[in-house]
């Protein structure tokens, strides 16, 4: 089963949804929020979950536009959240300007848990850059640094292991909020698996999808005796989700017609679940 985590522009609290086949997803609790935020802001946005090796899930958010902070809280069965708190990531920079879209994947080489956020830090417009921190345990965190740096204003990575190497999804910020403009979209590229905070990078691939779009998120189902690969999107301009399939990770398809993601979802991220859950 997958399970998509998701917010509203009418309501930023966490909304979830599943499905069997990664294509038609069935909203929980009626399409009402499962939970929101006690803490900060209380602006729940941009949620991110993973399941950990012992079953427990980890939810992490966008603490509003200008936080320093991302919110953290934890759960064994997706309903009941507990131990609400900020991670005061960005806190020790005080030119930080915002800490966005965080996600959450384990770093096999770190053999820790490694949070990913973009953040601008510096006077000006917003120059985002991939910042990240590690933790072993969700209480100590290590002191955040730049991540992945291309040279250029980038937000919402995501981070696929694909065993021998990560692929990372990400926005390509430059541009404008017109319809027209160049970039606002979605880029590939692969990461090394290496002892670094700043793992090296390559293959940055051309635009996958169409300008204006972001909070690109990644899975794979199995369909016609074969392996496929779903990306999710988030047309945040015309208020759509958009959806593209692969069978190698280079060469995409819209397949937007074919998804039926939950009206309204903004900027969800899908896992698939390991262990069953009772889920309505």
């Amino acid at each position: 089963m997958h399970l998509f985590s998701y917010f509203t522009e009418v309501e930023e609290k966490l909304f979830l949804a599943t499905s069997e086949d990664g294509y038609h997803w069935n909203e929980l609790n009626d399409g009402r929020p499962i939970w929101e935020s006690p803490i900060g802001t209380k602006q729940l946005r941009d949620p991110f979950i993973m399941e950990d090796a012992e079953g427990k899930f980890h939810l992490v958010w966008t603490d509003g536009w200008q936080s320093k902070s991302i919110g953290c809280a934890w759960s064994m069965d997706l309903i009941h959240w507990h131990d609400a708190k900020l991670i005061p990531v960005m806190e020790h920079l005080a030119e930080t300007q915002n800490t966005w879209a965080p996600e959450i994947f384990y770093d096999t080489c770190k053999q820790a848990y490694r949070i990913v956020w973009s953040s601008t830090v510096g006077a000006g417009p917003r120059n985002h850059r991939i910042w990240s921190s590690t933790t072993t345990d969700f209480q100590d965190f290590s002191e955040a640094q730049i991540f992945f740096d291309p040279g250029y204003n980038v937000i919402d990575a995501t981070i696929t292991d694909l065993d021998d190497r990560y692929l990372m999804l990400f926005k390509d910020e430059r541009g404008l909020n017109e319809n027209g403009t160049t970039n606002k979209a979605i880029r590939s590229c692969i990461m090394a698996k290496e002892d670094s905070d700043r793992p090296s990078v390559n293959h940055i691939s051309e635009l996958i999808t169409p300008a204006l779009t972001e909070g690109p998120t990644l899975y794979n189902v199995e369909r016609n005796g074969g392996k496929e690969w779903i990306l999710l999107v988030d047309g945040f301009q015309e208020h759509y989700y958009g959806a593209y399939h692969s069978t190698d990770l280079m060469t995409w398809n819209n397949i937007t017609e074919q998804v039926n993601v939950p009206k309204g979802a903004r900027h969800g991220s899908v896992i698939k679940l390991n262990k069953g859950l009772s889920l309505k």
